[in-house]
């Protein structure tokens, strides 16, 4: 059982957080009372339909979440890097009153700021620092307190991104207030909170899985497609033998696929095909992503 507590890790290239029955290891529990997160396999049915099997940190594994809650987990990035911050996720709350709610830190945890705050910015102009977002929440997207949030129920597992630019020398940009970069503040802090009313709802709440994070090290170099990240119909998944089939893709023969394990290492790479055999490697969850160096594609495998 957790509330809040912190992921004190330090990825050079990238890293993927999984949670685990021993991954508590990894967190400084708070010392409230009332703990919200838990981390363990599901039983609530709204989570199973995609995670059956998956251990991930939610609102309670068996329980609907509690009345006035405001509780959190927190995760340190590295600062000055151009991070990029992605993460597996599913909600059912009560719209408008409930939700989860993503922001972050450049002081230590001392003040917050919305991801959907005064650093949100339009990603067109590339180079503009800031924080640019994928599939997340927007402006409109509030509880009743005027907070942008995660609120009602999610279309299935999503996937949301989220990045911290910073610019270029060469292109310093005008009116941006949101410099991440500081010796004096060596990582940013990540905080995903859930907040709900005085209202007792039997809905499942939030559930996360898979963080990973990414250092992007070239000055200003905003991932161009995180603006619509896209997957592949793979099948079975999960597998049980480690086999899995891909779909006919255009232009296939110019495309690869890289395949990470849970840790981020890279543990495969080759010409695209529509088969992929994991069946030499441990069960569990793995990552693919399928490119051409201009298109990507990207997801999740599970191996039982």
């Amino acid at each position: 059982v957790t509330q809040a507590q912190i992921f004190d890790g330090t990825p050079m290239d990238s890293a993927t957080i999984t949670f685990t029955n021993d991954s508590i290891a990894n967190f400084i529990p708070d010392t409230a009372a009332t703990p919200l997160w838990r981390i363990g396999r599901t039983h609530k049915s709204f989570f199973t339909t995609d995670t059956s099997g998956i251990v991930a940190i939610m609102t309670d594994t068996l329980n609907p979440y509690r009345i006035n809650a405001n509780n959190w987990f927190i995760i340190k990035v590295p600062n000055g890097t151009n991070v990029i911050v992605d993460f597996w996720h599913k909600y059912q709350t009560d719209s408008g009153h409930d939700g989860g709610i993503v922001e972050f830190s450049i002081d230590s945890g001392f003040t917050w700021q919305n991801i959907k705050g005064d650093c949100n910015v339009d990603p067109s102009p590339y180079w503009v620092s800031g924080v640019h977002t994928s599939n997340f929440y927007t402006f409109s997207d509030t509880l009743v307190t005027g907070e942008p949030s995660f609120t009602g129920t999610s279309n299935g597992l999503q996937y949301s991104r989220f990045q911290f630019v910073e610019p270029p020398p060469v292109h310093p940009p005008s009116g941006s207030g949101c410099i991440f970069a500081s010796w004096d503040n060596p990582n940013i802090y990540v905080r995903f909170r859930f907040v709900s009313d005085s209202i007792a709802d039997s809905l499942a709440g939030w559930e996360i899985d898979s963080i990973k994070i990414e250092e992007d090290n070239y000055p200003g170099g905003l991932v161009r497609n995180i603006n619509k990240p896209k997957t592949l119909s793979t099948y079975p998944n999960p597998a049980y033998d480690g086999l899995f089939t891909f779909p006919a893709i255009e232009n296939e023969d110019n495309f690869t696929i890289e395949v990470y394990n849970a840790m981020g290492q890279k543990i495969s790479e080759h010409p695209y095909s529509h088969s992929l055999d994991l069946s030499n490697y441990a069960k569990g969850l793995y990552f693919y992503q399928v490119s051409d160096g201009k298109e990507y594609y990207s997801g999740r495998l599970l191996s039982e």
